[in-house]
């Protein structure tokens, strides 16, 4: 294989797998319920859990990656999210223990969210950055288009335990293949963890304009996202009746739209420039939500909601990368580990207070949408006042 598309290939491999668990227990969600009887909130809470895990874990990742290279904050990750695989299976009897076996996933698979974006930060620049990062966000969506058909499936004929014993399997797959193929693409000068100089990077960070902006643009469309994958199978399974097979093959849709939005993505940055693509695509999440507030009782409105949010996500993420690590690829792993750690702890705790205050519905859903579009709006227009730089630029480099 050619060495140049190494990185883009693991990076490919790591996102993919830090969405596994996710993906395949998405359709599961709703036998979990019945199978622990309890309410929808409490089995949606895994994937919160996942979520908090893999968020406040890149805290640590990014600086252990910047130090020690990433090759050895890669085995730490792995070996921490094959524990929790563990625990998730030996916790199968309980809800509580299957709940911490997640959480310790989640602590496992920070790591691969940290090595994907910084094995792309490190070896490309420029439009090449800009390219690999929207390549990502689409080939990244082959995973959620085979695992909630895959999650559905082996839910439907082995039970949604079985789900563990995959996830368990992929995650040791990549974890030799990484040890046979994964090049060190960064090499600290003195190979030592420094607390406090991390301490005072995350502090310079959160004061930052540039990444205050690409960083809440990033938190916003994963609130819309996971608050898609995480409902609608409920809505889909209670509301229009479809099995839990069915409905795994229908949640592939997001994944569908994910990978249209990094195509568009890639066809109009260029052209309209940063802030012409993401009006636009803040406008669609407020038309998906206008559509389920006017026909949401049917369900091909409900299905061209789901494609229209995706489309958003897929956008608007290439940009938040590419934004974040334009300006600060000489520390991507301590950048993009605060900007990780904020996506999915407010992620996280949006979507389990929204979980615990609406039941998964059509009504919830054209809530959740429109507050995003509307959210990326108002990021746009609080940067336009700071005239603040790249976001509002006629195009890119």
């Amino acid at each position: 294989m050619n060495k140049n598309l190494l990185p883009l290939v693991f990076s490919i491999a790591f996102i993919a797998g830090s969405q596994l668990t996710n993906s395949l227990l998405g359709p599961a969600l709703p036998v979990m319920a019945e199978f622990y009887a309890v309410a929808e909130h409490q089995v949606q809470q895994l994937v919160v859990n996942f979520m908090l895990g893999l968020g406040f874990s890149q805290l640590i990742y990014g600086p252990l990656a910047d130090a020690y290279g990433r090759r050895r904050a890669f085995w730490l990750g792995q070996s921490i999210f094959l524990l929790g695989n563990l625990i998730g299976l030996l916790g199968i009897g309980s809800l509580q223990l299957l709940s911490l076996g997640v959480f310790v996933q989640g602590l496992g698979a920070g790591s691969n969210q940290i090595l994907a974006r910084c094995l792309l930060s490190d070896s490309y620049r420029g439009s090449r950055l800009s390219n690999s990062f929207a390549l990502l966000g689409m080939a990244a969506s082959v995973v959620p288009v085979i695992a909630p058909l895959a999650g559905g499936f082996i839910t439907a004929h082995f039970g949604w335990q079985a789900l563990f014993a995959v996830v368990g399997l992929s995650c040791f797959s990549l974890l030799v293949i990484a040890g046979l193929w994964l090049p060190e693409t960064h090499t600290a000068a003195d190979g030592q963890l420094k607390l406090r100089p991390v301490l005072s990077q995350y502090q310079k960070l959160l004061s930052e304009a540039p990444f205050i902006r690409y960083s809440s643009f990033a938190w916003i469309s994963s609130v819309g996202l996971m608050y898609m994958i995480t409902s609608v199978p409920f809505v889909l399974q209670h509301d229009f009746g479809l099995g839990v097979e069915l409905s795994g093959a229908l949640m592939m849709i997001p994944a569908v739209g994910l990978a249209l939005g990094g195509a568009v993505n890639r066809r109009l940055l260029g052209p309209l420039g940063e802030l012409k693509t993401l009006l636009l695509a803040a406008s669609v999440p407020v038309s998906a939500a206008l559509i389920l507030l006017l026909a949401g009782d049917l369900l091909a409105w409900v299905l061209i909601a789901m494609i229209a949010i995706s489309l958003s996500v897929g956008m608007i993420y290439p940009i938040s990368q590419t934004g974040l690590f334009s300006h600060y690829h000489r520390q991507a792993g301590t950048a993009s580990a605060l900007m990780g750690c904020l996506q999915m702890s407010i992620t996280a705790s949006v979507i389990g207070g929204v979980h615990r205050m609406i039941e998964p519905s059509v009504h919830g859903m054209t809530l959740v949408f429109g507050l995003m579009g509307l959210a990326v709006f108002a990021v746009i227009s609080m940067a336009a006042k700071l005239q603040a730089g790249p976001v509002l630029s006629g195009g890119t480099d």
